[in-house]
């Protein structure tokens, strides 16, 4: 998408009706914009299917969209782990890095192959301390972030994202999903490797019961592209309206996994509770990270993430704002609107850009004068915004 918007200077004046909203139509509670990518990820069930495809077709098609990597399907994403683990000969007993928000089917996977899963404490930016195990799991919920030195990359809630990057730029393994339809038990799962040796054991490893439904698996390969070119256009516009009209934190763009949010950071100046109650009273389907997935109880443990409420509270400063591949330019001025509004009255608007902060409280000096209930950062004007925000 080719947006007309100039972020920059959109929406200033301390929001007054006609200022606030540019022309805009105030949503209602009952709006339905057009479905996040979250609700498009699963192949329609009425989608054409070829005939007589065999798996080893549809891999060979899968590892051509992915840039020839060495590719395997799997009937389903805790299958496909399992196979993990065994082709790297994990022994019982030993420890397997993963988040301290990893997902259940996650940890489970860890703990029936009888190994024991630590849990890792994450950064302000969710980047992983190190674990000092032969095997890490990363995984980076929705495709919403960049990992940072995986080994094993866990990106199963979504899609491999289009262009796909070379063997140099990847994990040993990144496991993706299929999200096939009407599959029972197999919704479909794909791995794709840098690891040739580690490719050819779990290959060795997967028996016939182990796969999906080929055909359906080719499907979703000729689907992905035009796919993920529209959702990569929107979610580059709404990062940069977040940035530009926001002035917030946003996390940069997943070169392996397709995105269906765009992240963004609550300021540290900021209750992260009003903030968040701020953003969704203006009708904003934003929704907090911890909400989609809170650290695992089990990291909360004596033996768990050994700093885990830090690790708690550097999840929540984290919002999730999604997005569509066929949002329109309207659908994303509401959905930055909204993160725009709670950042506005809550004094952290541009809390990544001082300098325009100051000016813009200035603006709002000249135009409303001393008592004014218009823009007042909350934050330090001097330019130094601290590491780690």
């Amino acid at each position: 998408m080719n947006s007309p918007v100039d972020w920059g200077t959109l929406w200033l004046g301390g929001f007054c009706p006609v200022g606030a909203l540019g022309g805009l139509p105030v949503r209602g509670a009952d709006y339905a914009a057009h479905p996040p990518l979250d609700e498009l990820l699963t192949l329609p069930p009425e989608t054409d299917l070829h005939t007589g495809v065999t798996l080893e077709f549809a891999e060979q098609a899968w590892s051509e969209r992915l840039g020839g990597a060495l590719v395997l399907l799997a009937r389903d994403a805790y299958r496909a782990r399992r196979l993990l683990h065994q082709a790297a000969r994990i022994q019982p007993g030993e420890w397997v890095g993963i988040p301290a928000n990893a997902s259940h089917d996650l940890a489970e996977s860890v703990k029936h192959h009888k190994a024991l899963p630590r849990f890792l404490d994450f950064d302000a930016q969710l980047r992983l301390t190190t674990s000092g195990t032969r095997f890490t799991w990363t995984q980076v919920l929705r495709g919403l972030w960049q990992p940072q030195s995986a080994t094993w990359l866990d990106c199963a809630d979504t899609l491999p994202t289009i262009p796909f990057p070379g063997a140099a730029e990847r994990p040993a393994v990144t496991l993706f999903g299929l999200h096939l339809p009407d599959a029972g038990e197999r919704p479909g799962a794909l791995l794709a490797f840098s690891d040739e040796a580690l490719y050819a054991r779990v290959k060795a490893l997967r028996q016939p019961a182990d796969c999906p439904d080929a055909a359906k698996a080719i499907a979703q390969c000729e689907r992905l592209p035009e796919l993920a070119e529209r959702q990569n256009a929107n979610l580059d516009v709404v990062r940069r309206g977040l940035r530009e009209a926001a002035g917030l934190a946003t996390q940069e763009t997943n070169s392996l996994a397709l995105a269906t949010a765009v992240a963004v950071q609550i300021p540290r100046e900021c209750d992260v509770a009003t903030f968040y109650a701020y953003v969704e009273q203006e009708n904003t389907p934003v929704r907090w990270l911890p909400r989609i997935q809170p650290l695992h109880y089990a990291a909360l443990r004596a033996d768990g993430a050994p700093d885990h409420r830090r690790t708690a509270a550097n999840l929540a400063r984290w919002l999730y704002a999604p997005v569509g591949p066929d949002y329109t330019v309207e659908e994303i001025k509401h959905l930055v609107l909204g993160v725009v509004k709670a950042a506005e009255y809550l004094g952290v608007r541009w809390r990544s850009n001082p300098a325009y902060a100051a000016e813009y409280a200035a603006l709002m000096d000249q135009t409303y004068g001393a008592g004014h209930d218009a823009y007042r950062p909350l934050f330090a004007l001097d330019g130094a915004v601290a590491a780690g925000d």
